[in-house]
């Protein structure tokens, strides 16, 4: 059994290839999961023409993002993770991104920074991203949170074009330690069920 069930979604291709009857899981990821965060890293990672798109974070790093309110969540088919993301409190450059940006103490305490977004190569072509990037939202709005801030490098065009469907907007560019020029971008949250309940008042 995995972790926490969030929702299940329908996916439609294999290793690039359309398929029927193919079903996943979204869940929250515990501890007990880590080493799967670990496997899925390995094999995007062996996949990656640049390997500085995606830092490895270790299990002390994951830990360190649920013991300080953080949140992980991934998506499995049966018992294999083939997709996963975190929101974890902004820390170290992520603060003086959205101090830069002009948010408020209030604000940056209302705030999730979205990364270590991971999907397996074979299950490109679902719209993992955006699902996961979907949930997360939605699982920020029910922590409280009103604004998520991502860090997405320039030459990932497929990954910026979908959190900017999402609404998220460029506010900077910065070069990470490793020469990788990245946009950084915000979303303000909106739970769309109080705003429907405004709107029909």
């Amino acid at each position: 059994m995995v972790s926490i069930l969030i929702k299940k979604v329908k996916l439609s291709k294999f290793n690039g290839e359309l398929c029927e009857n193919l079903y996943a899981d979204v869940c929250y990821i515990t501890a007990s999961k880590f080493e799967d965060i670990t496997n899925l890293y390995n094999r995007v990672n062996d996949a990656m023409e640049n390997k500085n798109w995606l830092k490895f974070r270790d299990q002390l790093y994951l830990m360190d993002v649920l013991d300080k309110g953080g949140f992980i969540i991934g998506c499995y088919v049966e018992e294999t993770l083939v997709a996963s993301a975190l929101c974890e409190l902004p820390s170290g450059d992520y603060l003086d991104y959205l101090y830069e940006m002009g948010l408020t103490e209030e604000e940056i305490n209302s705030s999730y920074v979205s990364g270590y977004v991971m999907v397996d190569p074979l299950y490109r072509g679902n719209s993992l991203h955006k699902i996961l990037m979907e949930t997360r939202m939605q699982e920020s709005i029910i922590r409280g949170k009103n604004h998520i801030v991502t860090a997405i490098a320039t030459e990932n065009i497929f990954s910026l074009k979908t959190v900017l469907n999402l609404g998220f907007e460029i506010k900077l560019q910065k070069e990470n330690q490793y020469g990788i020029t990245r946009n950084i971008l915000i979303k303000q949250l909106v739970n769309l069920s109080e705003q429907e309940i405004e709107i029909t008042a």
